[in-house]
Formats: C-alpha cells, structure tokens, sequence
C-alpha cells in the first residue's frame, strides 16, 4: 500500500465511547508467572471524590500504542486501580470531556510499572472547564451549518514566530441552526474565529462555501478580535461572527498523459495549495475520464500543485511536478505528465541471524518516505514476506527514509534499523538516495533485534519543572542525526523505561519541552553502554539552577 504523506493534527482521545474502545479489564499473564503490577490512584473535582469517572489504561506510551485500553471506573470516593500488570509502559487516559485538569497538566499520562511494582497516587484533578458558544452566518445573516469554529488561546498569537503556523486550542462545528458551543476549556484568555486562514492549517472538508477568516465580532485582524475571558465553569454567551459573502472559487482542467503522450484514463489526483514551505491539502479531489481529462473545482485564489492519489495509486504511477496559479479566473490546458514511480525492492535481514526471530519479523512492516522540493512527498509501506522480501513502490526521486512499524502502532518494538546495503556500499544509516523512476532491486535493510533495558529516573534539584513542562528523552548513537528509537517520556515521578534495545553505546539527551523560551531546551546528556538481554538502571539529574547550553 502507498499512501500520500500528510500532516495529522493532535487530536482529542474521546474516551467517552470507551465501550467500544475499550475491551473490559483483563488479567495480562506471562508463561509460568502471574504478573502482580498494579497502576492506582484517585480522580477528584475541587478536592472531593468523583465518582463513575472512566479511565483507560493500555500498554505502551500515549499515542505509541496499538494494544487494547482496559477499563477502570472510579468508585464512590473517587479511587480507581488496575492490577494484574505485567513490566512495561502504560498510558493513562481520563475520560472527563467537560473538566480539565486543576493544573496545566494533560489528562493523560504514562506510567512506568516494574516487577511486581504497586504505583500508586496516580492522581487526576479536575475543575469544570469553561464555556464559550454563540452563532456564526453569512452576508445575509443566515446561519451557516456545519462550519468549523476554532478558539485560540491569547497566548498563541504572542508566542508566535514569524512564518510560524498558528494551531487552535480546539475546533468545533456549527449545528442545524449556526450555533457551536466549545467546553472543556481551561481558564484563560480566548480569540474566536470562523472561515480559514493562511496563517494556520485549514482541515475542514465539510464546509458547503469558503469564506475568509473573521474574528468574534466581526473582525479580519487577529490584534483587533474582542478577547474573552474564560474561568472555571464559566460560560461566554453570544460570542457570534457574521463571515460575510462566501469566496469566489474557479477552476483547473486539463490532460493526464504518459510517456508516450497517450491519455491516462481513470487517474485519481490530489491537490496541494502551496503556502510558503508549507503545503495544505484542500478539498479537491478529481481523477481522469476514460479520455484522460480532468477537472478541479472549488479552489480559491493561491498557488497549487498536483500529484497522484497514493490512496489508490494501485498502478505505482507519480506525476511530474506541476505547478499553476489561480487568480481572479478558471484555467485550463494543464498537462500531468505521468510516469512510472521509483521503487525499492529488497530483503530485510536480521543482523544476528537469530532465526526464531522471523516469524516476528512478519509481523513488521516497512515505510518508506520520500520529501519533495516545496513541501510534500510520497509516502509507501510493504509487508515483510517469510524471507524477508519487501517492495516500496511508486515514491518520488529524493532521499528515502526508512522506518520500521507495526501493524496497529508507529513503531516495531525490538526491532531497529541499523544500516542499508546497495550495490555493496554501505549506508550506516537508514536513509537511501533514489532518482525519480529508478527501480531499485537487491536492497539489503539489516536490522537488529534488540533484548536490552534501559531503566531510569530523572530527577529535579534547586528548582521544578514549571507548569506544562514535560520531559523529553531522545536515545541514538553519538554523532548520528538520525535514530532508529521513537523519543520516550518519563512519567510524572520521572521514571523511564526503554525496551528492545540492541547491544551497544548510546546517548540519552533529557529535554524540558513545553516552555516558552527563545532559546534552546534545557537538555542533559548521558552516555551509556548495554550488553545483550542486560538490563541498565541509570540516574539523571537536571540542575535548574545551572545556566542553558546552547
């Protein structure tokens, strides 16, 4: 499968429907040994029990994860446990959709339990988070339905850089009658808008015209919106926003052709608006008739590109890059020009020829992403067969990074990439040149099973972690750029636990992120050495008092 990369916007884990997320409570048993972990805590609001608070827990981190959530409900003072828990990561999820933490705090978190360990005073508290609603129309005050409305906190707007893209605090959508009420909103200061921007991503496909961004009340400049002050269980009323006329929209017509100069019939496109370095996907998908011809509608002024759908790209095909301007009028005469998409084809060997590792190794898939000049790129995945034969086909020309991952999760835990073999020349990294069209054949990916621990604390002296800190643990090897392990973060009493890690030499780099500064992170470095199957328990200690290294 092929796929075009896009961009994925954080999204809520909306654990009221836990039901049918969640698999009911289970008891996770090990070969000859009954796993005794247990992962505790209280959920309270303004310091009194909550009660029939659900809670989900899963293996792995937060977003890293593809196993099923177990369920816990708080009792009558609040308590919840989860026992039964074998060694590993957990992540927490709170599902309280109209409350928010007391502290800046996430209502999620990771947990890292050892053997046998009871973690407790896991804790969550809660205050009733504020309200903001109101009613969005049109020129002629009709209400518009289904329109995305986005709340942006004051600071955003502050704290932004230049050329920086600015992200919402939350989005809704209208109802039947132009009305949207945001909740779960943390005390702070608000700007509403409706309608899209340049100045930030636009993800809405549901919307029946495009109108330009306007702030509550009835403003096109960010500096001049009206500022609404949300307190814990406060709700602003008639925050409206009258959007004005909808934008003129045109079109691009033209002719897919190959190689030859033949049409390509029944071709699926997508389409790009090109804003700086940053690239939007817009609602305008289109594919070639029987006669090769195309046409895009509903685009608004800027400039585009076109490439081939990867979703249904089943012909391996890619588009010579293409690039047209819509101003005040449709155009027409395009022409895709259409070829056959580089490919990479190869077997995925295990450096330690560990053959009761294959069968795992089925389990694994591998990606492939290419980036383009001006933003986008190609995206392909290949399953591994029995003898570790994959194909990553219909990629762009450029630098090809490789990844390993699971089915169900981002990352393949134990496995790592460890070099790239072509043609006899080593690549001790895992990234590829390839030339567009080139047909690649005899890659060798080795890759390492690792069986290692990495087991830690970090810990705070002369000061604390301010709020909506959190830190942020890279692991590699010293002096690469790139590194085969997913980051990891500790949990809340700063424990860490890195598994599958190949024998070897590594750098931790321990970061404070999530604070605003202009400068670099404050960041401590560790080296350390793991053996086969060892295990590695590690102190690191971050001075707050110490000045900030560049």
């Amino acid at each position: 499968m092929c796929f075009s990369a896009r961009y994925l916007p954080t999204v809520l884990l909306t654990i009221l429907s836990l039901s049918a997320s969640l698999c009911a409570q289970s008891t996770t048993k090990q070969p000859g040994k009954v796993p005794r972990g247990s992962v505790s805590g209280r959920v309270t609001i303004k310091e009194n029990g909550a009660a029939g608070v659900v809670i989900g827990l899963r293996k792995g981190e937060l977003y890293t994860s593809g196993e099923p959530y177990l369920k816990a409900t708080t009792d009558q003072d609040g308590f919840y446990r989860f026992g039964n828990l074998a060694p590993g990561n957990y992540s927490l999820v709170l599902a309280a959709p109209a409350f928010v933490m007391a502290r800046k705090d996430s209502q999620s978190k990771n947990v890292v339990v050892s053997e046998d360990e009871s973690v407790e005073g896991i804790n969550f508290a809660l205050v009733r988070g504020g309200v903001i609603t109101g009613r969005v129309t049109d020129g002629e005050g009709r209400p518009l339905i289904a329109q995305q409305v986005k709340v942006y906190t004051v600071e955003v707007f502050e704290r932004r850089l230049k050329d920086q893209p600015v992200y919402p605090a939350q989005e809704v959508h209208t109802d039947d009658r132009g009305i949207y009420r945001v909740f779960g909103l943390s005390a702070g200061r608000y700007k509403v808008a409706a309608g899209r921007t340049d100045d930030g991503y636009n993800f809405n496909f549901s919307e029946r015209a495009t109108y330009r961004q306007v702030f509550h009340p009835n403003t096109d400049e960010q500096a001049k919106a009206t500022v609404i002050e949300v307190s814990e269980g406060s709700e602003a009323g008639n925050v409206d926003i009258a959007l004005g006329r909808a934008l003129q929209t045109f079109s691009a017509s033209g002719l897919a052709i190959d190689e030859k100069g033949m049409p390509v019939p029944n071709l699926p496109f997508e389409v790009q608006r090109r804003l700086g370095q940053r690239v939007e996907f817009v609602n305008a998908f289109a594919a070639s008739n029987s006669r090769g011809e195309f046409v895009i509608e509903g685009l608004i002024p800027g400039k585009y590109g076109i490439s081939v759908s990867q979703y249904q790209n089943s012909r391996e095909m890619r588009a010579e890059p293409l690039s047209f301007d819509i101003t005040d009028q449709d155009i027409g005469g395009l022409t895709v020009r259409v070829s056959k998409g580089a490919s990479l084809t190869g077997f995925v060997v295990l450096e330690n020829e560990d053959k009761t590792l294959l069968s795992k190794l089925t389990e694994v898939q591998l990606r492939a992403f290419t980036m383009v000049q001006g933003g986008g790129g190609s995206f392909a995945t290949s399953a591994i067969g029995p003898d570790g034969s994959f194909r990553l086909a219909g990629l762009s020309g450029g630098t090809i990074n490789l990844t390993l991952g699971a089915m169900m999760s981002p990352v393949a835990k134990g496995f790592v990439i460890m070099r790239v073999e072509r043609e006899g020349i080593v690549t001790p990294s895992s990234r590829l040149e390839i030339k567009d069209g080139e047909q690649l054949i005899g890659v060798r990916v080795v890759v390492s099973y690792g069986t290692a621990t990495i087991r830690g604390i970090v810990k705070i002296e002369n000061g604390s972690l301010p709020d909506g800190a959190r830190l942020h643990i890279r692991m590699g090897k010293q002096g690469e750029s790139f590194s085969g392990f997913r980051p990891t973060m500790p949990d809340e009493r700063g424990h860490f636990l890195i598994e599958g890690v190949p024998a070897g030499t590594y750098e931790l780099s321990v970061m404070i992120i999530g604070v605003p500064s202009s400068g670099p992170p404050r960041t401590v470095k560790q080296e350390v050495t793991v053996p086969d199957g060892g295990v590695r328990e590690l102190t690191i200690t971050i001075d707050m008092s110490a000045p900030v290294k560049p």
